[in-house]
């Protein structure tokens, strides 16, 4: 098996797709014998590389594992679990799950998310550790080899027990392959427990890690001393935040209390230690840039960090850790994600009949003016925008003026797209009459907005066209607003706290005027107030991050589900006075609401599975389940 992951990543699933079990727990006949696989160097190279395929999927059905895995909720992204985006009517698992606090595994498509990164995280790290104890016995390896599949056996073991420990808090952690004849009646670990084994992976693996430098375009996919770093950077800074350092507190009622599991809360000096490690660690990667291995691609090139369509513009400085899918075409199972590789005429039903997930008027809302000036300040309880004039917002033109963000992630009506307009209006004398985009039927896009973000507009039904897109795992961008987010925890926005002339207030800057290269400054933040900043700051990265599926996690670590995802969604109706609009034509655009979101407070952490508390009487259940 070729070493590239990006042109071997087919190949691999066509080769493991049974191997969504652990690869030795087949029988010997049906695959490998262990003598195979660990006396054969090639072999053992394929085992190494059956890791990844765990980063692209759950070991679950074809729901979540055609569109990429981890997040990817039956026809619909985890963005639509938030107040992000919305799923389509007809199939939408966050939709007939999360948005209703349905939060059942039998939900159709919730087990991708609440049951499934259990089980696959756990193969996963089963499979590093095998990695760890029989490398060294391979024959025919050097010791540059050996090193390097440690390397990234490691770095994955840490990277998959994070992926636990920000669903369901503490778990044990597992640091050798269990046997059957091994006790598996395994207590969950504390959180903070869990951080420094994470870490002490990370640290273990960075010395055999490649620079991004030097590593071939054809081992893109595999982690990098940037990846390494980054990830150590993201799990601290989880680890600081307020979700995992505070007491979380569930009304039981007559339940026993001794059944669920609690964490220890932090003292204000412990947090604020925590705050400062996680912004050292970000500014281990920051560091990097100055060594030329990280950077943030300008505005010319924004678009380039999600997908290419040349090979050669596949591997960039911004991109720290990703999954690269291969060249592909025009794919039902892309358009089903609610992007906009759909055919001329049926765009918002994507591919065959069923939809995605589509923007929200609630993201709109998060877009600043182009200056930097906030358009809408609050909302009333009826969902109406409290308007701040002075920015010079106006309803009617919504998404005129706006960050350029704004117009290179949403398609908004009468956008040109694919050599045409997109039409999402309907006729304001029969309503029954619409554009080829937008009709109140299933499967079409519920809130009047199309996502233009992760999708190449030559990217089309019936084109030749090929492209290579990236599933961001992490980028610079977001180790920058890690940095801002901790020193601003930590010493306020504008104090040099690490002494390195960098504040919280240089980092979000750097971000929010990078689309205004010839003006590097008109949006500056200029704040003393450490909430405030706090609060555009993770404004800022809900619209630079949306479609990556990083706002659920931002509004759950900050304990803060209740507030912002219990809440209604909307939308909106753009009506056209003729049944043929064209350029000059004066729409009305109206608000809608789209559904009444619910969520509680016992929601910030998922329920172990059932099914896994059953079999131990030693691992205890998060609180309210």
């Amino acid at each position: 098996m070729k070493k590239s992951i990006i042109y071997t990543f087919l190949l691999l699933i066509s080769i493991f797709f049974t191997a969504c079990e652990d690869y030795l727990d087949k029988k010997e006949s049906a695959v490998l014998t262990s003598d195979q696989v660990f006396k054969d160097p090639t072999n053992f190279q394929k085992f190494v590389d059956d890791i990844y395929t765990y980063y692209h999927y759950w070991p679950g059905d074809w729901a979540c594992q055609s569109f990429g895995g981890l997040g990817r909720i039956a026809y619909s992204s985890f963005e639509g679990a938030s107040d992000l985006a919305e799923a389509s009517r007809a199939v939408a698992g966050t939709n007939a799950s999360f948005n209703l606090g349905n939060w059942s595994p039998s939900a159709f498509g919730a087990q991708v998310e609440l049951t499934w990164p259990w089980g696959g995280s756990y193969a996963a790290i089963r499979r590093c550790n095998v990695v760890l104890e029989k490398a060294d016995s391979v024959p025919g390896l050097g010791t540059g080899k050996i090193n390097g599949y440690k390397a990234e056996a490691l770095f994955a073991r840490a990277f998959f027990h994070f992926e636990l420990i920000k669903r369901y808090g503490g778990v044990p952690y597992l640091t050798n392959s269990l046997k059957e004849t091994d006790n598996m009646d395994l207590p969950r670990e504390p959180y903070d427990t869990c951080v420094a084994k994470i870490v002490k992976d990370l640290d273990a693996a960075l010395p055999n890690l490649p620079k991004f430098s030097l590593q071939a375009t054809t081992d893109l996919g595999r982690p990098t001393i940037n990846a390494a770093l980054a990830l150590k950077a993201k799990v601290l800074l989880y680890a600081a935040s307020p979700l995992n350092t505070e007491p979380y507190d569930i009304n039981f009622g007559s339940r026993d209390s001794s059944l669920y599991y609690f964490e220890k809360p932090n003292t204000p000096a412990e947090i604020q230690q925590k705050w400062i490690d996680a912004a050292n660690a970000a500014y281990e990667v920051i560091k990097l840039e100055d060594q030329g291995e990280c950077a943030l691609l300008d505005s010319a090139h924004y678009q380039n960090v999600f997908y290419q369509t040349n090979i050669a513009d596949v591997k960039n400085k911004e991109t720290l850790f990703c999954r690269i899918d291969g060249s592909f075409t025009f794919s039902g199972g892309k358009a089903l994600m609610g992007w906009v590789g759909f055919s001329d005429v049926s765009a918002s039903k994507g591919y065959g009949g069923s939809a995605g997930t589509y923007p929200t008027q609630n993201l709109i809302d998060m877009y600043e003016m182009a200056d930097g000036s906030i358009p809408i300040t609050g909302h009333n309880a009826d969902g109406t925008p409290i308007i701040n004039p002075a920015s010079g917002y106006s309803e009617q033109n919504m998404w005129k003026n706006r960050d350029p963000r704004l117009k290179l992630t949403i398609l908004c009506n009468q956008d040109q797209w694919q050599d045409r307009p997109v039409q999402l209006w309907y006729f304001k004398d029969n309503p029954t009459i619409s554009g080829s985009e937008m009709k109140d039927a299933q499967d079409y896009t519920t809130t009047g907005y199309l996502c233009k973000k992760t999708w190449p507009e030559d990217l089309r039904q019936g084109s030749i066209a090929t492209a290579y897109m990236n599933w961001m795992w992490f980028r610079y961008t977001d180790v920058i607003l890690w940095y801002a987010e901790a020193m601003d925890q930590a010493f306020g926005p504008n104090v040099d706290g690490l002494g390195n002339g960098r504040t919280a207030s240089w980092a979000l800057n750097r971000i929010r005027n990078r689309m205004n290269p010839k003006r590097p400054n008109m949006r500056n933040l200029v704040t003393n107030d450490k909430n405030y900043f706090l609060e555009r700051l993770m404004n800022e990265r809900a619209i630079e991050f949306v479609y990556e599926e990083q706002r659920w996690w931002d509004v759950i670590r900050y304990k803060k589900g209740a507030d912002v995802f219990n809440k209604p969604v909307y939308g909106v109706k753009t009506y056209s006075p003729t049944t043929n609009p064209t350029a000059s034509t004066s729409f009305e655009i109206t608000r809608r609401k789209i559904e009444n979101r619910v969520f509680y407070d016992y929601m910030h952490k998922y329920p172990i599975p059932y099914g896994e508390i059953e079999k131990s009487l030693k691992l205890k259940q998060n609180p309210g389940w």
